[in-house]
């Protein structure tokens, strides 16, 4: 009940991320970071707008997530107008699947660029991801990445037995997070 209802991870072997922490990121240690990554995944009707922030701290593998906005049917300018507000003039990588998005909130005074997408960099950035000694993700800031990440788990057959690859459904602020950290 707890997995299927809640999406609560409860143990099933299909986890995609056993390196999660979960707890308060403080002002002052947001204050601290000097390696901000951020990321934009495109969505609109069905699928939401997911934005991050994070910090990634190359020296002790961790990656810390601490602001995100998560809204559907939100405009390309209500967009910008609400990432404005946290990035400022920092740099932004989106999703490049929509460069026409990618023009309109240059046009709005975000600085962003595509992703650089090739083959297998899903699989690619998040093995990266896994190999991290700690993602840290603050709840109350991040409430919708936060259960993305802890429900994230891989499909499974008819059999029950789990398919090959990731699965690519309710992953929209672990593409941002993927999207943020490139390169």
């Amino acid at each position: 009940y707890r997995h299927e209802y809640l999406g609560e991870v409860t143990g099933t072997g299909g986890e995609v991320f056993d390196n999660i922490s979960l707890r308060k990121i403080t002002d002052e240690e947001i204050s601290r970071f000097d390696n901000h990554r951020r990321g934009i995944d495109w969505g609109y009707a069905a699928d939401p707008f997911a934005y991050n922030a994070c910090q990634y701290d190359k020296t002790r593998r961790r990656l810390y997530i601490y602001f995100e906005i998560h809204k559907v049917r939100l405009s390309n300018r209500a967009a910008a107008d609400l990432v404005k507000v946290e990035a400022g003039a920092a740099r932004i990588t989106c999703d490049s699947a929509e460069p026409k998005s990618i023009d309109e909130v240059k046009g709005y005074g975000l600085r962003v660029s595509g992703a650089k997408k090739g083959p297998d960099s899903v699989e690619y950035g998040i093995k990266w991801l896994q190999d991290l000694e700690e993602i840290i993700i603050d709840p109350d800031r991040c409430p919708e990445t936060a259960r993305e990440f802890a429900s994230y788990e891989l499909d499974r057959d008819r059999e029950g037995n789990f398919k090959a690859g990731f699965p690519d459904h309710d992953n929209h602020h672990i593409d941002a997070v993927r999207y943020a950290c490139e390169g």
